[in-house]
């Protein structure tokens, strides 16, 4: 599994073909998320920790964030962008090669480090977003073109669906708050 998070991480596209041909790596990716998302979080409520934030909120928020908002909402609308544009894939196979395009996230732990942290996570962003790009082609089976429309369409509903979810989840909130006091 090190071999291919590396592999991932190097935006191999061998990697991704295969991850996109087989379903036995599906348990792996969900692992392998599981792990980016574990410790992207345990590096956000570091971070939190070292400002007076709340450090479990923190985490459980984060842990939330990269696993449904960043990974499944990201792949579900991949699949549906890329099929729109010709693509052949399935919403398995395009979660399982994006699991593997968000191994980038792990230098999420990284993110309390002074000057330092900040650098990584941009560098891991920009890495995710790349290897997203790969993922997105290898599973649906065109060229580079088609996947970066793919990605950039797709990202931009990502946006607003985020844009709604928060607005939806802030409402929920201040509704709770008004009627738990």
């Amino acid at each position: 599994m090190f071999d291919r998070i590396v592999r991932a991480i190097r935006l191999d596209p061998t990697l991704y073909r295969m991850v996109a041909d087989d379903e036995e790596y599906t348990s792996e990716g969900v692992i392998i998320i599981l792990i980016v998302a574990a410790i992207s979080a345990l590096g956000a409520a570091l971070e939190a920790l070292g400002g007076n934030g709340r450090p479990v909120v923190t985490f459980i928020v984060q842990l939330a964030n990269t696993l449904v908002l960043g990974w499944l909402l990201w792949a579900v609308i991949a699949y549906f962008v890329g099929t729109a544009l010709g693509g052949k894939s399935g919403i398995a196979e395009m979660a399982r090669t994006l699991a593997y395009a968000n191994t980038p996230g792990l230098l999420g732990l990284f993110a309390p480090i002074p000057c330092l942290g900040p650098i990584l996570l941009l560098a891991a962003f920009v890495l995710t977003i790349a290897a997203g790009v790969v993922a997105i082609r290898e599973s649906m089976e065109f060229d580079t073109t088609k996947a970066l429309v793919t990605a950039v369409i797709g990202f931009g509903v990502f946006i607003v669906v985020r844009v709604i979810i928060g607005f939806v989840m802030g409402g929920v909130g201040v509704i709770g708050s008004v009627f738990l006091r």
